[in-house]
């Protein structure tokens, strides 16, 4: 099992309701392993001003194979108007875990 063939995406939203919209729709579909949430504080340049928010940084679990069905979810059900969405490789990854990551989503 090559750790290369798996990745974490990270998105980020505004509220608890979306951020669990988009944890169940994905684990549902199993599209994804695993979700870890956390509230965070953003600062980032917005439409010529600088914006501070608190937000809810998703980082999932998944295979690289199922990012264009993942972002294409998350573009349908975000409530941003730019979502983030960056997927990360996985370059290292103990064995177990990635086993369990094939076993929870679906082929692709």
């Amino acid at each position: 099992m090559e750790a290369s063939n798996y990745c974490i995406i990270t998105t980020t939203t505004d509220s608890k309701e979306n951020a669990d919209t988009i944890t169940q729709l994905l684990l549902e579909k199993k599209l994804i392993a695993c979700v870890q949430s956390t509230v965070i504080q953003s600062a980032y340049q917005w439409q010529g001003k600088i914006a501070e928010s608190e937000e809810i940084l998703l980082h999932m679990k998944t295979k690289r194979s199922l990012f264009e069905k993942i972002q294409t979810e998350i573009e349908q059900l975000h409530a941003y108007e730019v979502p983030e969405i960056i997927m990360v490789p996985i370059a290292g990854a103990n064995a177990l875990y990635l086993q369990w990551i094939e076993e929870e989503t679906i082929k692709a």
